[in-house]
């Protein structure tokens, strides 16, 4: 008797293991039956060129000048304008915020006056962040 309760252990012992792995994997799958969707948080847009700017230079005796953004085409979708100066060397003079009424006129240090140049460009500063779209820029030259 020995023997058939040993048969009869090893069975039910191998039954219970088999059903044991039968019925795992399909306590693995499970069905979802509700959808939900959200819209983007992300867009596209394009930056262009300040259609249109109207700055003007004047000049003390040759050694000085004074530039004034009269008006610029602001550009859609932005949020920043500003303007660079570069002298007649090339070099950056003068950064300012076209929001300001002190970031639309620049006088210079004594230096020898000649050919400037000037670019407007619009920007997306994406509030919140540190992020910021840059547009195309509209470039023009000065002279005294």
């Amino acid at each position: 008797m020995t023997t058939q309760n040993s048969v009869l252990r090893s069975l039910v012992i191998a039954a219970v293991v088999i059903l044991g792995l039968v019925g795992a994997p399909a306590a693995a799958f499970a069905a979802f039956s509700d959808t939900d969707q959200s819209a983007s948080q992300f867009s596209t847009a394009s930056l262009a060129a300040p259609a249109t700017a109207n700055v003007s230079m004047s000049c003390s005796l040759g050694i000085r000048a004074t530039v004034t953004v009269n008006s610029f085409g602001a550009v859609a979708n932005a949020n920043y304008h500003d303007i660079k100066l570069f002298n007649r060397s090339g070099t950056l003079e003068f950064t300012g915020d076209l929001s300001k009424a002190s970031g639309k006129t620049y006088t210079s240090g004594y230096q020898v006056i000649g050919t400037w140049t000037y670019e407007i460009r619009g920007y997306y500063k994406v509030p919140g962040t540190t992020n910021v779209w840059t547009g195309k820029v509209l470039k023009g030259t000065l002279t005294c």
